[in-house]
């Protein structure tokens, strides 16, 4: 019996000795992230881009990113894009690939997000991306509902609307008004209905998550997409940096890309950058 206590005692102190450094280490994380934030933010509001970029990329680095972290970096590498006085030619050092990708990815933490939209669409304007294929106005509308937020966000409503389906159906079957129990009746139905809808925003948007296939052209100005993987093949397109693409296959250094319109290459997997 001693035995199995002291083993007992053992386990645990071991556990405590492996989680207390896990504990004290992320706190260090988030004390610096914190400590980078603010060096940030000062650095971009005094112009000094550079060390803004710095910052904000450290944030990173520790894993502490969030929308709000990738937004800035995106402003920041725009901004030091355009501030960029060693050549007569603006995003010379690809800050402008950079801004577009941090802007997607503020965006997948925060679908609704308007600012990083809305500055997203004026980076795009200064690249040779193609325009999509048109979607049906059912997919449009359906789109832009599920951006509205997050996949948790859309799980969280649909709990709620199904706590609500269950008070009102309680409601309907318990109360002896029979106003009340037609009003707890239908707005059940209802209820159930938007759950159904929102339920299957959740889901969409989960799957949109996990399937998240895009990636952003990461160069200094074009790069060649050739027609195989093989740089003596034909070249099918040479689009700038900041061009999203979604990634087919990869074969060695070589991956296969879809362009908005269509259109199908093989470019050199270190020219572009997940999302």
């Amino acid at each position: 019996m001693r035995g199995i206590y002291n083993y007992m005692i053992a386990t645990i102190v071991g556990v405590l000795a492996m989680t207390t450094p896990i504990t004290s280490h992320a706190a260090d994380a988030t004390t610096t992230a914190a400590a980078c934030w603010q060096e940030g933010i000062k650095a971009y509001e005094n112009r000094q881009y550079g060390e803004a970029v710095e910052a904000f990329e450290k944030i990173v680095a520790l894993g502490e990113a969030s929308s709000e972290v990738y937004y800035n970096l995106a402003n920041a590498y725009f901004k030091l894009g355009q501030s960029n006085n060693t050549t007569s030619r603006p995003f010379a050092s690809g800050e402008l690939g950079k801004a577009i990708l941090n802007y997607h990815r503020a965006i997948k933490y925060n679908p609704a997000m308007a600012d990083a939209r809305y500055n997203l669409e004026l980076a795009v304007d200064y690249t040779n991306d193609t325009e999509s294929i048109p979607q049906s106005f059912i997919t449009t509308l359906w789109h832009g509902l599920r951006n509205m937020t997050t996949s948790n966000g859309w799980a969280v409503t649909s709990l709620v609307m199904l706590a609500m389906t269950l008070i009102l159906v309680m409601m309907y079957l318990l109360s002896a008004n029979i106003i009340l129990r037609k009003v707890g009746f239908f707005a059940a139905i209802v209820v159930a209905i938007c759950f159904v809808i929102v339920s299957a925003l959740a889901i969409s948007s989960r799957r949109a998550l996990i399937n998240d296939n895009r990636a952003v052209v990461v160069c200094n100005d074009t790069t060649p997409v050739h027609a195989s993987p093989d740089s003596a093949s034909k070249i099918v397109r040479q689009p700038s940096q900041g061009v999203t693409i979604r990634i087919s296959r990869s074969h060695g250094e070589w991956t296969e890309i879809i362009f908005a319109d269509g259109e199908m290459g093989w470019i050199r997997e270190s020219m572009i950058e997940k999302i």
